[in-house]
């Protein structure tokens, strides 16, 4: 039992002897002097009373509010924690669509020079320079791209790194393969050949390396 409830129940019979003693009052200044105590007495132990049970329920209700709001917190900061690793998923997969988009179309580029005929029969000069020229500036412009969508997610810095070695090696092939028109002599066009051919080659297997990278353990991580 709490002190307060013992102090009630002491005072709860105090109440009851006075009013005991009241009964028990002979003559009228007696009866009516025990009565009037008794009567006050009465009256101070209900007001502790109601405000002992007023002082429970507020305390009651405080505790309970405290829970609540407490409760709407952590609702709140989860449902601040499922937008943000919602948002992050988002970016992450935005991320992943366009790192994807820039391997593919490198891959392309980089299987065409390293399976182009440099001297196709079937072909003028014009032409083959031309195409040659093309797949040039259109290594460039992917580069450019690529160097223009920044990545600050951590999680990618393993493919960042890889594309960047096959952007500078697709942008090099695609030089040896232009340049390779310009060539002096035989000696120099087998050169830029092998160059352009060994460029190639490295750029496709980075872009395949940076393709295999793009799992969703690294890009959850």
């Amino acid at each position: 039992m709490s002190v307060e409830l013992l102090l009630l129940a002491v005072l709860c019979g105090l109440t009851l002897i006075a009013y005991m003693v009241a009964i028990n009052a002979h003559g009228i200044p007696r009866l009516i002097f025990s009565y009037l105590i008794a009567t006050v007495m009465l009256a101070g132990t209900v007001w502790v009373i109601i405000r002992y049970v007023n002082t429970d329920l507020e305390a009651k209700k405080a505790a309970e509010l405290k829970r609540l709001q407490n409760e709407k917190m952590l609702a709140e900061e989860k449902m601040q924690s499922q937008e943000e690793s919602f948002k992050q998923d988002k970016e992450r997969m935005s991320a992943v669509t366009k790192l994807t988009s820039f391997i593919a179309t490198g891959s392309d580029y980089a299987t065409q020079i390293q399976n182009i005929d440099l001297q196709d029969k079937n072909e003028d000069l014009e032409t083959l320079m031309k195409k040659a020229q093309e797949l040039k500036k259109k290594s460039e412009v992917l580069q450019k791209s690529y160097n223009d969508c920044s990545l600050t997610d951590s999680s990618f810095a393993s493919t960042s790194a890889i594309m960047k070695d096959a952007m500078k090696s697709l942008t090099e092939a695609a030089f040896y393969f232009n340049s390779y028109y310009y060539s002096e002599d035989s000696d120099q066009e087998r050169q830029r050949e092998r160059m352009l051919r060994q460029k190639a080659n490295s750029a496709y297997n980075s872009f395949k390396k940076a393709s295999a990278l793009l799992t969703p353990t690294e890009t959850k991580n």
